[in-house]
């Protein structure tokens, strides 16, 4: 077992290493440079709206980012090694299939963490940059120094963090599975998109379908549940939401998700070190 884990360490190494070489990293500049320009903005309206705003911003560039880096990053993991043969000379020493496919995911999850890490450092620099700011401006009174500290500290925003690195680690999961039966990244990349749209959807049209009152055929009805149980349920990530929008979200229902993420990816990758183990190379 011992073996095992550090041949699945070293593939991840050398795909993190292969990932920072392609300057990936770029794209934090420009994740700083739209966040710290968009902490200007409407600043005629009340501090509570302008951290509003400033989280949307951060959290729709952190999610938008790490979706690209993480989708394009997996689509190119497996097809990339084979188009190239490198992974016919990898494949013959002592690494069997199943540690290459994991240790490939895990070295892309490593990119995607420190990115976040990253990202959530400049995030937490710019709100507390912007409580500077605002309580110079508002004269310093108790009272509204609290209450700006109060949104620029809010410490659910790591809740928030923490669902966001699931639900990409859950997309990488998706590109890599896809990886394992094509040859072409832009087959990886659509399909992954697809399911990624599915499972936005799945619970909005099973719900209106519930609330119709319609009974559908018994293959519709299976084929449903087909799709409810194969495809992750993206809109359990609207925690997010929730908590941007400054509700309170238990950390109970914070960590239920965290383990359906968990276990999703571990089904994944099970699936897809099995389709690899069967792939004629």
């Amino acid at each position: 077992m011992r073996e095992s884990w550090r041949r699945i360490r070293a593939v991840a190494e050398n795909t993190f290493l292969e990932a920072v070489r392609q300057k990936v990293f770029a794209v934090l500049l420009v994740f700083a440079l739209v966040l710290l320009g968009g902490a200007n903005y409407f600043a005629e309206f009340s501090f509570q709206e302008q951290f509003k705003f400033l989280k949307d911003l951060g959290y729709a560039t952190i999610s938008l980012t790490g979706l690209l880096v993480g989708l394009l990053g997996a689509a190119q993991l497996i097809p990339a090694e084979i188009e190239r043969r490198t992974i016919l000379t990898a494949l013959c020493r002592p690494l069997r299939r199943w540690e290459f496919v994991v240790g490939k995911y895990l070295g892309l999850v490593a990119l995607l963490a420190v990115m976040l890490a990253i990202m959530g450092a400049v995030f937490w620099a710019v709100l507390r940059w912007k409580e500077a700011q605002l309580i110079g401006l508002e004269g310093g009174e108790a009272g509204v120094v609290q209450a700006i500290q109060a949104e620029s500290r809010d410490p659910r925003l790591w809740q928030a963090f923490a669902l966001m690195g699931a639900k990409l680690f859950v997309v990488c999961g998706l590109a890599v599975f896809f990886s394992t039966l094509a040859t072409s990244t832009t087959f990886v990349v659509a399909m992954t998109l697809l399911v990624y749209l599915i499972g936005h959807l799945q619970s909005v049209a099973r719900e209106q379908w519930l609330e119709s009152g319609e009974k559908a055929a018994w293959f519709i009805q299976l084929f449903l549940a087909a799709v409810a149980l194969l495809v992750p349920d993206f809109n359990l990530y609207s925690l997010i939401d929730e908590i941007v929008a400054g509700n309170v979200v238990p950390w109970r229902a914070t960590l239920e998700v965290l383990a359906y993420s968990v276990a999703y990816v571990a089904v994944l990758l099970a699936a897809a070190a099995c389709l690899f183990e069967e792939r004629d190379l």
